[in-house]
């Protein structure tokens, strides 16, 4: 079973968009996507992890500023996107296990230092999973290429005829066939109530996600991992291929805590939901 959903979540915070795949009762799953994807892009990752586990009850989040969550005041920022799961939390159930892509792998250790403050017996979060997510306060390598598209997203006029005419946009000024493709993932038609005649505009709040990633750069991983419960088992996987750890960070990995785990997904570029969507699911076995 799959369903659609704009839950209102507080009276301080608007709506935060979900999909829920599979059982309504069992052990819930969430599912966190990167900076300028949506719960859209998850909905192949999110439907196979259902029909592997079929008590599972799997649910993937459209953050702030992205997809069909509606408009959030700013400040915009990591812990932002952190409270804002709590809110929603309040209204659907915790989270037992959070999975989280790239910038929301970040999000998902945020949410976990704040879980960290409750009480053992109450807390319900078990474990987190990062995918390719980088830990360092900086830029990492591979990640410059997002400034770039943020910064194309203001170049392109809007509305576009077509999706067809997304991608030949960003081609155009050098992307990548796959990139211009996957742009065309954060458009929507335009509404007659919009009066702009017909075409695509952007689904995200791209002045808000240029302030998230600013902050995601700021954002010191490694101090989170110190701030986390070792109750809340970690996972912090990383893709063969994603270009995104430097030496230095690999290395560290292996002298953190016990009860961080450092899985490599082989084979795999950034995308590791998209190259290796079957070994993804091998790795991360029953949640």
């Amino acid at each position: 079973m799959i369903t659609d959903v704009h839950s209102q979540v507080g009276e301080s915070v608007a709506s935060l968009a979900y999909s829920h795949f599979g059982s309504t009762g069992g052990r819930r799953i969430w599912v966190l996507h990167g900076i300028m994807g949506s719960r859209q892009n998850w909905s192949r990752f999110a439907r196979r992890l259902s029909q592997r586990y079929p008590d599972l009850s799997v649910t993937t989040v459209d953050l702030r500023c992205h997809g069909d969550t509606a408009h959030l005041e700013g400040p915009h920022s990591v812990a932002k996107c952190a409270n804002d799961l709590l809110a929603l939390s309040e209204a659907i159930g915790a989270p037992h296990v959070l999975i989280g892509h790239s910038f929301g792998g970040k999000v998902a250790l945020q949410y976990a230092v704040k879980q960290s403050g409750e009480v053992e017996e109450s807390q319900t979060l078990e474990s987190v999973w990062t995918l390719d997510s980088p830990l360092p306060a900086r830029v990492a390598a591979g990640q410059s290429e997002v400034a770039r598209i943020i910064e194309t997203c203001r170049q392109v006029p809007m509305p576009q005829p077509s999706r067809q005419a997304v991608t030949e946009a960003f081609t155009k000024l050098g992307f990548s066939l796959g990139i211009g493709q996957w742009m065309t993932t954060n458009v929507r038609r335009l509404t007659a109530e919009e009066g702009q005649g017909t075409g695509f505009t952007w689904r995200f709040d791209i002045s808000g996600i240029q302030e998230l990633m600013g902050d995601y750069w700021k954002v010191d991983g490694w101090r989170l991992l110190e701030e986390i419960s070792p109750s809340i088992k970690l996972h912090l996987l990383r893709a063969e291929r994603g270009m995104r750890w430097r030496d230095e960070d690999r290395d560290r990995l292996t002298t953190i805590a016990p009860h961080v785990d450092t899985p490599l997904l082989k084979d795999s570029g950034h995308w590791v939901h998209i190259d290796q969507l079957e070994a993804l699911l091998d790795l991360i076995g029953s949640p």
